[in-house]
């Protein structure tokens, strides 16, 4: 028994040796040649050998000359590149994550302390009007006040930055980039108006609906791109 079942795995694995030594063709209209060796593979194999034939044919198909089945390559040679070119994609993947999981860490340190050196908010918001000297209202202007807070022991000199007003379900409502260069001394704050039209805006911004919307049905997010002290010195986002 124990004999039978020897030669029988000895079969096997000369058939599959045997696939495995069977060229792939140049033309990929002749593909259906080894059809019948690919079906004598493992599946993971079979998976290997059409990876491999995808990625040296795909270009191909758009014109690109340079792609193709090189002459001579055997379903052996196929899945042992694939299995190669698949490994060290892996590895280079994995050091991209590496670096994004890094910047990233690296950004959100530089936010976090940026967000402790500056306070914004939304102090308060309204829509005026704007009429002409029939009384025709001519224009209409989300106003909104912002505070700054300087929470260091140091004077600041100008902040830049984006606010992102955010609904309670995270999505933004409206969004103000900010470049503020009023100095605001050591431990104090200052307030900031401005306003745009609403009549003639610009953009898909919902400031109407900010304006009508109860405090507490919105937050604001400070997202500080640059902080510049009197002293020279700054703090800002990592390039890259």
């Amino acid at each position: 028994m124990k004999k039978i079942i020897t030669i029988t795995l000895a079969l096997l694995l000369a058939g599959c040796n045997g696939a495995k030594n069977t060229e792939i063709p140049t033309d990929i209209q002749n593909l259906d040649s080894i059809k019948a060796a690919v079906d004598k593979l493992e599946p993971e194999e079979r998976e290997l050998v059409a990876g491999y034939v995808m990625r040296h044919t795909l270009g191909a198909a758009f014109g690109d000359k340079t792609a193709g089945i090189p002459a001579g390559v055997t379903i052996g040679n196929a899945i042992d590149e694939q299995r190669n070119f698949l490994a060290n994609k892996k590895i280079e993947e994995a050091k991209q994550a590496a670096l994004k999981a890094e910047l990233e860490a690296r950004k959100e340190a530089a936010m976090k302390q940026m967000r402790d050196a500056v306070t914004v908010t939304l102090v308060n918001k309204a829509i005026e009007v704007e009429r002409g000297y029939s009384g025709m209202v001519t224009d209409e202007h989300f106003a909104a006040s912002f505070g700054y807070k300087n929470n260091t022991d140091k004077a600041i000199a100008g902040v830049k930055g984006y606010i992102s007003i955010k609904d309670l379900f995270g999505d933004e409502i409206s969004g103000f980039a900010i470049s503020n260069d009023d100095t605001i001394e050591p431990r104090s704050s200052i307030t900031w108006r401005g306003s745009r039209s609403v009549k003639y805006a610009v953009g898909d911004n919902n400031d109407r609906k900010l304006a009508e919307l109860d405090d507490t049905k919105y937050k604001v997010v400070w997202e500080p791109q640059v902080i510049v002290f009197a002293d020279g010195s700054k703090l800002e986002q990592p390039r890259g």
